[in-house]
């Protein structure tokens, strides 16, 4: 499947609202929108972190379902049967979905109803915010439709919002509190921030660096040396373990230069976790700070003294 058919969204949670959804048991929950409304929980976690991504593509299923009812999780009444954009399907009289074949609008799913009143539904493939793919519901129609025609239409939009007792694949009929819509409908990928309850659009991808993260190195040099070439030589030395591991280097003037380690941006999920505590681990410290001294023996520099603190 070509890469333009995959979309993303990064969701970042500044640090406080962080600590509060937590302790107040929120969930961070996601819905696709289809047919110009969103009324299912395509994806719910209580597992979000301060960063976040959450992608899908557009592998769909289709089936039927007996009832839409708000707060209540989608049930399957029929087979649900894999299909894509721009194909058409039957659901026979004796409520069987056949197979799905090309037919109809591009963009749509058309289902063609020989069995009487059904709630049409979809599901969706997605990748969750732990690295997980799953095919879960995204929509089912609130009004049943009898025999005939019906157009299902996935929009490549996503509502992101914070709820307390929710789970994957509810239904839902009014308005979620405090949302935001992400329209993808252009773009293949896209970040917003939560942070003192109002959603926007970060300036900087990496605006949630926990200082607590961050290794800094004073060491006066017995010789100045080229600030370039000094972070080049530590770089090098960022594999494995430490691949995602940023360093930046400084001049304080004279010979006397600051090395910073912290997380490299972009980071989500796990890896942002791990790469977190492995910087205020003490053997990873050390190890650093070993990195360091072996770049100022490369460059043929010692050092009168060097002090390494996290905070």
């Amino acid at each position: 499947m070509p890469d333009s058919q995959i979309k993303s969204v990064d969701i970042q949670i500044a640090p406080e609202d962080l600590k509060t959804l937590k302790s107040s048991n929120y969930k961070l929950c996601f819905a696709k929108k289809v047919n110009d409304s969103y009324n299912v929980v395509w994806q719910s976690s209580s597992a979000y972190l301060s960063d976040n991504t959450f992608s899908w593509q557009p592998l769909y299923q289709i089936f039927g379902s007996n009832t839409f009812q708000g707060n209540v999780t989608v049930h399957a009444a029929t087979n649900q049967v894999a299909i894509g954009l721009g194909d058409e399907i039957t659901l026979d009289k004796d409520g069987l979905l056949g197979n799905a074949s090309s037919g109809g609008p591009a963009t749509s799913i058309t289902l063609n109803n020989d069995y009487g009143p059904i709630h049409p539904g979809l599901s969706a493939y997605s990748t969750d915010i732990n690295g997980r793919g799953t095919t879960t519901p995204i929509y089912v129609a609130e009004a049943p439709i009898v025999s005939g025609k019906d157009v299902l239409t996935p929009v490549e939009a996503v509502q992101v919002w914070f709820e307390q007792d929710v789970v994957t694949s509810t239904m839902f009929s009014t308005a979620r509190s405090n949302a935001v819509e992400i329209d993808l409908t252009e773009v293949n990928s896209a970040t917003r921030l939560y942070s003192g309850g109002q959603w926007s659009k970060p300036k900087n991808v990496a605006l949630f660096a926990d200082p607590a993260t961050v290794l800094t190195i004073i060491a006066a040099l017995t010789a100045a040396v080229v600030i370039q070439d000094l972070a080049s030589k530590i770089a090098s030395k960022l594999t494995g373990v430490y691949k995602d591991v940023k360093v930046e280097v400084t001049s304080m003037g004279g010979s006397t230069v600051k090395i910073e380690y912290r997380e490299q941006p972009g980071l989500g999920g796990a890896q942002l976790a791990q790469t977190q505590a492995l910087l205020v681990n003490p053997t990873a410290v050390d190890q650093l700070t070993g990195f360091a001294v072996e770049a100022f023996a490369q460059l043929g520099k010692g050092y009168v003294t060097l002090n390494a603190t996290t905070r």
